[in-house]
Parts: structure tokens; C-alpha cells; sequence
């Protein structure tokens, strides 16, 4: 560990304040209208060459539904890189609406008293969880937003015992296209030519940005990402589903994670495999399962990488899954539309238990205890000094913290720590806070694991 960022000594609390974030990132959002003529047929990408909703007319899509349904907000959370609307959905049950406030109030208790929150829930049966589901953050994989189209539609208008189950016990929120350029142009980047399912540290553009504010506004329980396509990576399995293959990033409290994700993914590949009318093309006459990474491989399908989208948003507390459908076609839609299902029914069965679980991984930031974690693996705090001459860099990495919900705090007076003294307005970055794993993931030196697998899924920078 780097001496120079452990900050050993002991603070008073009279020399600390809280920072609050710069209000320079305000931005009132805009969008252009969507030129229907330029929209491209079908996919370059992919022989399948589906008939996929195109985006243009899911803005009126999503209007007709929110008309028919009281349980519905539809909402546009910003514009991707060349000004293309970003939709929000969010789906619960009407009376749920108006709670809001009180679901947002337990979550600040998480991340204050998480202990009062966990004995709460012990107490109170009739409480909803936050889910995400993100639809295609690649543009050319269509079929994870189609089989999101759907699922708002089944959940705002459907009656049936499972819809009304699901809605008792959960709030959905579909980011229904992260990516619209890409789905315009046919291309897996956004307008500015960015895989923005590789920009989840840097945060470099509108999408990834919108998708992080989401994300810290519900702080989901689970999150689950719609990909494509992963055909015959294993023996008679189509289509892929996390949790992954090690090595895991020793900053996720990795027990608690794999403790439910697996079950969840096992629940996934069940929801699937129950669906015998899917088993129509060649591919999927032969599907005898889905290929689970951490349960069917040792080696290269990892979740190292902080970069991608649910391993960012497993930083927040959630269960992260990536779910890669096998086609590009409506089989893939049902592939995904089964898969997301059989996640929402395993969350509805295991939700008190889910979340206690989630809400212990904020308790072990809190009281700096990381049981799986070497003595010494996470600094007390860290210092970062600025530079009178140019305190730009500084001041930027302060905000770009606050904005991921990490603790920042300023000395209001000189103090000194392993024998070196810093001046007032010094900036601290304690650890005993609930987003530790975060904080450390983007503050710590990083470390070789060149030895530790024979192969690893992408960059692990």
C-alpha cells in the first residue's frame, strides 16, 4: 500500500466538513426528434436480421402505455452524446407511487444506521424493493430493449397472480435504450464512437452518466444488463448469464454477492429452460442449459474490470448480472424477456434476505470491517493534497467522488499524518463509510494479477 495515501492518525471531527458537490453539472435536458428515414433496417451486426422496434417510435409506444396504466412513469432522464432522449420507466403498484419518499428514506438509513434499516425490515413485511433492468447499452444487441418493451407493457397492464406478485413486492425501473445512437446507426458505441459498457470509472459520457445517476438515486437490490450474443461458448448451452469467473475485484465483499447471485442465475437458466415453445430454430432445439460462468468455467469470463455496468453497480450494493441472449432474433427476445423473469420471481421469493444481505455490505464500510479482506487491505482514509498553483485536478476528482456517492471530506484546519503535515482545505476520503469497496476501487495503487488466471474476459487496467 502506498504510505503516502494511508492516513493513519486520528482526526478530530472539529477539523472536518462535509463537501458539497459542485452544481456546475446541472444540465436541463434536451433532445432532437428522430429522423424515421435515416433509421437503418434490420441488423448489420447479425445475420438474423429481426424486425426489431425501431427507437423511434418507442417514445410514442411508451406514451400509449402510460396513458392505459396508472402504475407507470415514463420519463426522459437527459440525451445521449448527439441528443437522442434517454427513457425511464417506472413501474409499481399505484399506491406505491406516493411512497416513494419512505423508499428513499430506508436507503439514506442504509447508508447512516444500517442496523436500525436491517432490523426495520425484520419488522415491516409490506415494503417494495428497487430493481434496474438496462436495455442495451450496444446498440446492434436489439434484443435486450424489445424484451424490455415488453415486460412494460406486461407490467403495466397484465392482472395475473405472478404481475400482481411481482408488483407487491417490487419497484421496476427500466432504463428502456441506453444507448439510442447506436440503435439509430446500427453500432454497438454511442454517437462519440464509446462502448459506453467500458466507461463505468471514467464516466466520460451522457449515457453512462444518466445510468449512474440512476443507479445512486434507487440504489437497486438487483441490476441486470441485456447483452447479446454468446452462442455455443459451452457444449449445448446458449446464451450467457453471470456471475462470473474469477479473478473478482477484492473490493466487491464478494461472499454476500455469490451468496444470492448464483441461485438467481440458476433461477434465470430454469425461467428459460421452462419455456418449451422458445425451442424453435436449430440453436435452441439443442439448448440443454445457459452458460452460468462461475458454475461451468475457471477461467475467462470475469468481473475484475469496475468498467462495465453491473460490476459498477455491484459497487452500489447490487446483484449484478449480465444477461447475453444466444440471437439476434425474437428467440433472443423470449430468451431475455424468460431470463429477466425468472430474475424478478427470485427476487420476489428472497427479497428480505436479499436485501438484509445488501444492506450488510453498506454495515462493513460502515464499521470498517472487512472479514474477507486482509488486515490492512483498506487504508483508514486517503489524502488528497491540492496544489495551490492548480487545484483543477484535485477539485475534479473531489466532485467525480461525490457524484458515485463516496464521502468526501475537508480538513478546516492544518493536521499532520505519518509525520507529514497538510494545510487546511485538504481533502480526506474516509473509509469507515458505506460505498467503501467504490472508494477504494478508485482511489487504491491497483495491483499485478498476472499470475493469478490464464486468462482474463477484457481489459482489467
Amino acid at each position: 500500500m502506498n504510505k503516502k495515501k494511508v492516513f493513519s492518525g486520528v482526526l478530530a471531527a472539529s477539523i472536518l466538513a462535509s463537501v458539497p458537490l459542485s452544481s456546475a453539472h446541472a444540465v436541463s435536458p434536451k433532445w432532437v426528434n428522430v429522423n424515421v428515414s435515416e433509421e437503418k433496417d434490420g441488423s448489420l451486426f447479425n445475420s438474423e436480421n429481426y424486425d426489431f422496434m425501431k427507437f423511434s417510435v418507442i417514445g410514442t409506444k411508451l406514451a400509449e402505455i402510460e396513458k392505459q396504466s396508472n402504475r407507470v412513469k415514463v420519463e426522459v432522464k437527459g440525451t445521449s452524446a448527439v441528443g437522442n432522449p434517454l427513457y425511464v420507466v417506472t413501474i409499481a403498484d399505484p399506491g406505491a407511487h406516493g411512497k416513494f419518499g419512505k423508499f428513499q428514506a430506508l436507503r439514506k438509513q442504509m447508508f447512516k444506521n444500517p442496523e436500525k434499516a436491517q432490523d426495520w425490515i425484520a419488522k415491516n413485511q409490506d415494503f417494495k424493493v428497487p430493481i434496474m433492468i438496462n436495455g442495451s447499452i450496444h446498440g446492434t444487441e436489439f434484443v435486450g430493449s424489445d424484451a424490455v418493451m415488453q415486460l412494460i407493457e406486461r407490467f403495466a397492464t397484465q392482472n395475473d397472480e405472478e404481475t400482481k406478485e411481482i408488483l407487491d413486492n417490487n419497484i421496476l425501473i427500466f432504463n428502456v435504450v441506453q444507448n439510442p445512437d447506436g440503435r439509430l446507426d446500427a453500432t454497438r458505441f454511442n454517437g462519440e464512437g464509446i462502448d459506453l459498457n467500458r466507461d463505468f470509472i471514467t464516466q466520460s459520457q451522457p449515457e453512462t452518466q444518466e445510468t449512474v445517476s440512476l443507479i445512486k438515486e434507487w440504489n437497486p437490490m438487483v441490476f441486470l444488463d441485456t447483452h447479446g450474443y454468446v452462442k455455443n461458448y459451452a457444449p449445448n448451452k446458449q446464451g450467457l448469464i453471470e456471475p462470473c469467473t474469477p479473478p473478482h475485484n477484492p473490493n466487491y465483499e464478494y461472499d454476500l454477492y455469490q451468496k444470492w447471485a448464483n441461485d438467481q442465475a440458476a433461477a434465470m437458466e430454469a425461467e428459460i429452460m421452462g419455456d418449451k415453445a422458445l425451442y424453435t430454430g436449430a440453436l435452441y432445439q439443442k439448448m440443454e442449459g445457459t452458460y452460468i460462468p462461475q458454475r461451468d468455467d475457471s477461467a475467462g469470463w470475469d468481473d475484475y474490470p469496475p468498467i462495465f455496468t453491473p460490476m459498477y453497480a455491484m459497487y452500489h450494493g447490487a446483484y449484478g448480472h449480465t444477461l447475453e441472449a444466444p440471437t439476434n432474433d425474437e428467440d433472443g427476445v423470449r430468451w431475455m424477456y424468460n431470463a429477466i423473469m425468472g430474475a424478478l420471481k427470485y427476487a420476489t421469493e428472497n427479497k428480505d434476505e436479499m436485501i438484509t444481505d445488501q444492506i450488510e455490505m453498506f454495515k462493513r464500510g460502515i464499521n470498517f470491517d472487512h472479514p474477507f479482506h486482509e488486515e490492512g487491505y483498506f487504508p483508514k482514509a486517503y489524502v488528497l493534497p491540492v496544489n495551490e498553483n492548480d487545484p483543477t485536478v484535485t477539485n475534479k476528482a473531489v466532485n467525480h467522488l461525490i457524484k458515485n456517492d463516496i464521502e468526501v471530506e475537508q480538513a478546516s484546519q492544518a493536521f499532520t499524518s505519518d509525520g507529514k503535515t497538510y494545510p487546511k482545505g485538504t481533502y480526506i476520503v474516509p473509509m469507515d463509510q458505506a460505498k467503501a469497496g467504490l472508494a477504494n476501487t478508485m482511489l487504491w495503487d491497483g495491483e499485478d494479477i498476472t499470475d493469478d488466471t490464464p486468462a482474463m474476459y477484457d481489459i482489467s487496467a
